[in-house]
């Protein structure tokens, strides 16, 4: 009894992304490089290219929010949303191997001071 269990909860989990979402997230994408590849080839229609790969970018942003949404909405599934972590502000945001984050003009401007008094 326990292997059907098991079973059952696994078929239970949907999954992660279909070829569904993927082609309505990446469709747009597609068909602006099949788009820019055709009227290369053909040597016209270049101009719409500029508009036309921002307006697959628009597309993919926010078909992969809605896609994200519709997961959460669906399926009970909010995990695309909490995976990132925003800094508390207690300063652990600061990179110490490359000296940069939130008061890092500062030591800049400190140290740009005492080089100038120096000289």
């Amino acid at each position: 009894m326990q292997g059907t269990s098991n079973a059952r909860s696994r078929s239970a989990a949907p999954p992660r992304n279909t070829w569904r979402e993927r082609l309505f997230v990446l469709g747009g994408l597609a068909l602006a490089a099949l788009y820019t590849a055709a009227s290369l080839a053909a040597g016209s229609g270049t101009e719409a290219i500029g508009p036309l790969w921002m307006a697959a970018i628009a597309w993919a942003a926010a078909a992969a929010v809605a896609a994200a949404l519709w997961q959460g909405f669906r399926h009970r599934d909010w995990s695309a949303f909490r995976r990132r972590r925003l800094g508390d502000g207690s300063g652990e945001d600061f990179d110490w191997g490359t000296k940069t984050g939130r008061y890092a003009h500062l030591r800049i401007a400190d140290e740009h001071e005492r080089l100038m008094r120096g000289h």
